[in-house]
């Protein structure tokens, strides 16, 4: 439920900044001499309009306790009763908690508009992925809503509301891009094929320049000079690893294997290691015993120092199946934040009370 198209979600910034500067006030008309706050207002006074739509304090607080609970439920907390995290959230959540409710007040408007309906395949594979996340996998959708109460009603419109964003985001799709294609496929194929081919080209001029300070190396040449020439890292040419074991290198095999059989003052060969290719040399090698759990078992201890050049990682090959995918993943983001475009190009949202409902400026100057 944390779906934002990116003209709403920067609406909900505009209301936690608050307004002490004209510049950063959220869109709509604001009515009144005096700002007034949230916690001054009766619970039937308006605070927002949303295309004539009124919301009251009432309605706030109806979605506050339900996004209270939504919030401890996710984390297995109890829902009701002291809970100081919970309670300090619910707090600072307050300015997008009103972004919410216009976020879906206006896109409700817009799929009634339009007759914009989730399909029942959609809900169902919503419920799924909800109720995992909700740590009710065993119950119902209405079930869950039983155990919000009277927030129950809540539940349900924005278990409504992000069903339907799938056929919202289709509704909006004229140009038909979630259609993928066979030379969709390609066109991506190609792609990372391209990126590939750079990648690979990169490493052999990177490995070429290590094969020139292996050389100068091997011609006795001083390492600390040669790592200051060379290295990517220009602090290479101090100690990089010191008092480590030969255990703590298995996540890197080939420098495992080579200092099996490395004496002090040996360099290796080029290393393709998990950060990047790297030339070692071994400033101390020696053996202790270090007891674990009462017994004592040898240990190789090193101290090294390494001239390192960072790998270029080209993109792996992808199967049909996961470009489609990809595909989809993005331009539904992109067509996500359309709607959000569409629904307030014309919307006209009011504010009664001005949009820094929680916190008076000169409060917090003080």
């Amino acid at each position: 439920m944390k779906n934002f198209s990116l003209s709403l979600f920067a609406l909900s910034l505009l209301l936690a900044a608050g307004c002490g500067k004209e510049e950063l006030k959220a869109p709509g008309t604001y009515v009144g001499e005096n700002a007034r706050l949230m916690k001054d207002l009766s619970r039937r006074e308006v605070f927002l309009k949303v295309n004539g739509e009124k919301f009251t304090k009432a309605d706030f607080e109806a979605a506050e306790n339900f996004q209270d609970k939504l919030r401890r439920m996710c984390a297995g907390d109890p829902l009701t009763g002291p809970n100081e995290p919970a309670e300090h959230t619910r707090i600072v959540m307050r300015p997008r908690t009103v972004s919410e409710i216009l976020r879906r007040a206006l896109l409700r408007q817009f799929s009634k508009k339009n007759g914009i309906v989730a399909s029942d395949e959609a809900k169902a594979e919503y419920a799924k992925s909800l109720l995992k996340t909700l740590r009710r996998p065993g119950k119902s959708i209405d079930e869950v809503a039983e155990e919000f109460g009277a927030e129950g009603k809540i539940f349900l419109a924005y278990f409504e509301d992000d069903a339907r964003m799938q056929a919202e985001r289709e509704f909006v799709d004229t140009d038909h891009t979630l259609d993928i294609g066979d030379d969709d496929i390609v066109a991506v194929s190609n792609r990372i094929a391209r990126f590939q081919a750079n990648a690979e080209e990169k490493n052999a001029a990177t490995r070429a320049e290590l094969e020139k300070a292996l050389a100068e190396l091997t011609a006795g040449g001083d390492f600390a000079a040669v790592a200051g020439k060379y290295s990517s890292e220009l602090d290479e040419a101090s100690f990089w690893m010191d008092g480590e074991y030969l255990d703590s290198f298995e996540d890197t095999p080939e420098l495992m294997l080579w200092l099996k059989t490395a004496k002090t003052g040996d360099i290796s060969p080029i290393l393709e290691l998990d950060d990047g290719y790297a030339i070692v040399k071994v400033v101390e090698k020696r053996i202790e015993d270090m007891p674990p759990e009462g017994l004592v078992i040898p240990k190789d201890i090193y101290t090294l120092v390494r001239i390192k050049k960072d790998i270029y990682d080209g993109p792996e090959d992808m199967t049909r199946e996961e470009i489609v995918a990809g595909l989809k993943k993005f331009r539904s983001e992109a067509l996500q934040k359309k709607v959000g475009d569409t629904v307030m190009a014309d919307a006209v949202i009011e504010w009664p009370c001005g949009t820094n409902l929680f916190e008076r400026v000169e409060e917090k100057k003080k």
